[in-house]
């Protein structure tokens, strides 16, 4: 048996246009969220360098750890942007030309970048497990605060206000946001009933829901259960047949013949002639 054939597809909605404009959006976003990570991390390589110059006894542990949470940060916000941007920019001509599969991994995308935005605001807790080890749970030396106030290193690279803080944090918060309201709104319109009819279409042989009055009616109704067994006409009952349950009974049949069609029987059947035996003939 031949598989059901696929009916036309209609033409693409609006809302399914909107949407993949609206992903593309996201993609340049993300893309540019992960070259401001990068600028971010090679600015603040910089700053380490000059922190070094200016203390040139700085502690090596110091400026190591410096350089390697540096990194780490820009790899935790950097690679879920790059990878975010790479996997809605594969389906967005997918989505384009009706493939269901994409707008699924597009759903599934929307998911995961909510899934990262937490899971990057909770970076930090990828710490607490430190403090069950032993030499980090003890109690520090009595003089451990003095000595980390009066990092040199420390106060060189942190003292005084830098510009690019001021314009990084505020344009990457704004960037987050941005790609959150963008990614829910692409979800929405893909998931409008339009846009669903569009990827999922119907098969040919599927006929569309309607209401119950433009259902077709039988010409004729079962023998051996009360119902007629006669052509029915519109708006009059077969002579000498009994009612079903719930028959109505329009008290103007004529309104539901077309122009010109001769109206039925309304009348008792006539009499067939007899013969002179008073036999039917």
């Amino acid at each position: 048996m031949s598989p059901p054939a696929a009916a036309p597809r209609p033409p693409r909605p609006a809302t399914v246009t909107i949407a993949v404009w609206l992903q593309l959006t996201v993609v340049l976003v993300l893309l540019g969220l992960a070259v401001l990570t990068v600028a971010q991390a090679v600015h603040f390589d910089g700053q380490i360098d000059r922190a070094v110059r200016l203390v040139p006894d700085a502690d090596p542990d110091e400026v190591t750890g410096e350089r390697q949470g540096n990194v780490a940060m820009a790899l935790i916000f950097g690679v879920p942007a790059v990878l975010l941007a790479v996997w809605l920019a594969a389906t967005v001509v997918p989505v384009r030309r009706g493939g269901n599969v994409a707008r699924i991994l597009v759903f599934v995308a929307s998911g995961a970048q909510l899934l990262v935005c937490f899971a990057q605001c909770c970076s930090g807790g990828f710490l607490v497990p430190l403090l069950a080890m032993p030499e980090i749970a003890a109690e520090p030396p009595p003089d451990w605060d003095e000595e980390w106030e009066t990092s040199a290193f420390l106060d060189t690279l942190y003292a005084g206000t830098d510009p690019w803080d001021d314009l990084f944090f505020p344009a990457a918060g704004l960037g987050v946001l941005t790609v959150l309201a963008l990614s829910a709104t692409v979800v929405l319109l893909l998931a409008l009933p339009p846009a669903n009819r569009w990827f999922v279409p119907r098969t040919a042989n599927e006929a569309p829901p309607g209401p119950a009055w433009a259902m077709p009616v039988p010409t004729y109704a079962p023998a051996g259960y009360g119902y007629p067994t006669a052509p029915l006409v519109p708006g009059f009952l077969p002579p000498n047949q009994p009612l079903p349950p719930g028959y109505l009974i329009c008290p103007d049949p004529a309104a539901h013949l077309m122009p010109g069609t001769p109206p039925g029987p309304t009348g008792p059947p006539a009499t067939p002639p007899e013969d002179a035996a008073g036999h039917p003939r």
